[in-house]
């Protein structure tokens, strides 16, 4: 009994190793506590970010507050992601959409592998798909097209071509920038020659005197005065990108802004 006993232990262990490993997940892919959903609309995208943490091994999260963490959106969200346990495997890889309601921030952190499967290009694409949504205050569609987004690039990364913003050859841009630059002179140049030729009785002349009627123009007094000017300046949102140092000392990606 006990050798039937060992030999089946035996084999489920030799099982196990042929089984795929997925990361332990500590936290839900989704705090809404800025309360953007509904119970129902929760419970739809937790199962969808579940599929996708479970298919790429890879942290994808989405976490909202009223009040910021920390004194700033990027400060919150890499302490967001590092001290509360998010990230897969060893090196805790993953990316994080942070919103703050009551200032209407928004940063996306990555960390680890994410770094490159969410490079800058990666991340300005993202952001692109995602903010819209957010400034029509269309939460759930944001969350929607942050999880489509991030399923597209993670299958781009895991085919090992990750998003890439410069998708054609140094010569083919070259050549674009030759022909938009030469195809408008040669049609100016065409259509000036065939005007041109239109004018074979017209003689120049170097004197502008030729073409007034004597005693037509008669200038008394000529003066200039300027009255003020008046200059408003209004400050534009800026988007932040690029990799820094978190307070718990690890490196993360992001790029975030106003909305």
């Amino acid at each position: 009994m006990k050798k039937i006993f060992s030999c089946l232990l035996l084999s489920l262990l030799l099982l196990s190793l042929f089984l795929p490993v997925y990361a332990a997940f500590e936290n839900p892919p989704i705090v809404d506590e800025a309360g953007y959903l509904m119970q129902s609309e929760l419970a739809e995208l937790n199962e969808e970010l579940d599929k996708i943490r479970e298919k790429y091994d890879f942290e994808v999260a989405i976490y909202t507050e009223s009040d910021m963490t920390s004194s700033t959106a990027e400060a919150s969200a890499d302490d967001i992601y590092d001290y509360q346990g998010y990230g897969a495997g060893e090196n805790d890889d993953g990316i994080m959409l942070y919103i703050c309601s009551s200032t209407r921030e928004y940063h996306f952190t990555t960390h680890g592998k994410g770094l490159t499967y969410f490079n800058s290009n990666g991340l300005k694409y993202l952001e692109s798909i995602v903010v819209p949504y957010l400034s029509e205050s269309d939460y759930y569609e944001a969350f929607e097209e942050y999880i489509e987004t991030t399923d597209e690039l993670l299958q781009m990364a895991k085919d090992g071509k990750p998003y890439n913003e410069k998708q054609y050859s140094t010569k083919y841009l070259v050549g674009v920038i030759l022909v938009c630059l030469i195809a408008p002179l040669l049609i100016a140049w065409l259509m000036m020659r065939k005007k041109l030729k239109k004018m074979k009785t017209a003689v120049a002349n170097d004197y502008a005197a030729n073409y007034i009627k004597p005693g037509s123009m008669n200038i008394a007094v000529s003066r200039d005065l300027f009255l003020y000017s008046n200059i408003t300046k209004t400050e534009k949102p800026k988007s932040s990108s690029g990799t820094h140092t978190s307070s718990s000392g690890r490196t993360h990606g992001g790029r975030g802004g106003s909305f």
